[in-house]
């Protein structure tokens, strides 16, 4: 074949797409101004997501390539008094609208009637943990929404967790922790005085909740002995407490530091206790459940119904979160549904009270609760 031959094929194959290219050159050079409002028929549109995000980090961002096409009469443009762009909305998996701010992403061109874009919308994932939609849509501003006008979006289902640099390896935490030096920080405090400040308010909330001299209390997650070290003096000879943890680290610096008889350490399993013959008059689990996921959850609260005297009761405080079908996050902080946490707790045979509750993050909750014997 001659090149005279060749050269017809070839500008038909390759030469619609280098005009295309051409023309949205120029048009990024010289882009088309809309200083109107669109009408209805130039509010038409169909969205498609070409690469569907299904997890991000908190507070991160992520780019999600959307094609859009002009199924109207008049030219878009992200350009002049009333530009047109790609917005994506946040809202709850039950397509519930949430406070969270507009993303906006503006076209890389004008686009006439019949013609399509591909845009790369820049998203930007909210703090709070859960399982979430993002509808992407069109929008001219100040307020045009294209939906409104019966304009086809696209949905993403999208879960926001944790960062990985908010995980934690306990056991590493505790290996390279100088407990002889600092033992507060690798439990939270930053100093020692908010260490016994918040040593203090534990007790007090076990007191509030039934806690005696003579009670017998088991101390799951005891740490370096946070809620020990208030502990200590209030028991007496009758009392008993146990504390248990992860960390072989942390028990025998806990084994070291309190010395009384009647106060006993071990290190448990992520979801057994290692205590066979003794039954407990309350139970706690301070910042614990908030670090397991529900199923670890539910199976440390069988082992302690197992150890729960008759009339004993067990404390312990969860993040909870509307936003979460079942749990979002890692061992930096686990949030939870609410709903699905209680039907655990029931299947364990145990009844939840809620005792207090505050606020975590924009739309999640701490909750503090006691369980007893169903």
């Amino acid at each position: 074949m001659t090149l005279k031959q060749y050269l017809p094929g070839f500008v038909r194959q390759y030469g619609r797409r280098v005009r295309q290219t051409l023309r949205q050159c120029v048009r990024a050079i010289v882009p088309v101004q809309v200083n109107e409002l669109l009408p209805a028929s130039g509010c038409r549109a169909s969205v498609e997501l070409l690469k569907p995000i299904a997890i991000v980090e908190k507070g991160d961002f992520f780019i999600c390539p959307v094609r859009v096409r002009n199924l109207g009469d008049r030219i878009w443009s992200s350009h002049g008094r009333h530009p047109v762009m790609v917005i994506a909305r946040w809202l709850t998996s039950r397509k519930q609208p949430l406070a969270i701010e507009l993303a906006r992403s503006p076209l890389p061109v004008h686009v006439g009637p019949g013609e399509e874009v591909i845009v790369h919308a820049r998203v930007p994932a909210p703090e709070s943990l859960g399982h979430y939609l993002v509808e992407f849509d069109l929008l001219q501003e100040p307020a045009l929404d294209f939906r409104e006008y019966g304009s086809a979006v696209a949905l993403m289902d999208c879960q926001v967790t944790g960062r990985v640099t908010d995980d934690i390896d306990y056991h590493k935490a505790y290996a390279t922790a100088d407990l002889n030096r600092d033992y507060w920080t690798v439990v939270g405090p930053s100093t020692r005085e908010e260490y016994d400040r918040l040593s203090k308010v534990k007790l007090q909330h076990l007191i509030e909740l039934g806690l005696t001299p003579d009670s017998r209390l088991l101390d799951v997650g005891c740490g370096t002995g946070l809620l020990t070290n208030a502990v200590e003096p209030y028991l007496s000879a009758n009392g008993l407490y146990f504390g248990t943890d992860l960390g072989k680290e942390a028990i025998e610096h806990c084994k070291h530091r309190f010395t009384r008889p009647n106060f006993h350490f071990a290190q448990n399993e992520m979801t057994r206790i290692p205590i066979t013959d003794q039954q407990f008059d309350m139970i706690c689990y301070y910042s614990v459940f908030t670090h397991t996921y529900p199923d670890e959850t539910a199976l440390l609260l069988a082992e302690s119904k197992r150890l729960l005297a008759p009339n004993g009761a067990i404390f312990a405080d969860v993040f909870t979160s509307p936003l979460v079908d079942r749990y979002s996050g890692n061992r930096g902080a686990v949030e939870v549904n609410e709903e699905h946490l209680m039907r655990l707790i029931a299947l364990v045979g145990l009844k939840a009270e809620l005792v207090m509750a505050g606020k975590w993050q924009q739309y999640g909750e701490r909750k503090f609760y006691r369980f007893t014997h169903a």
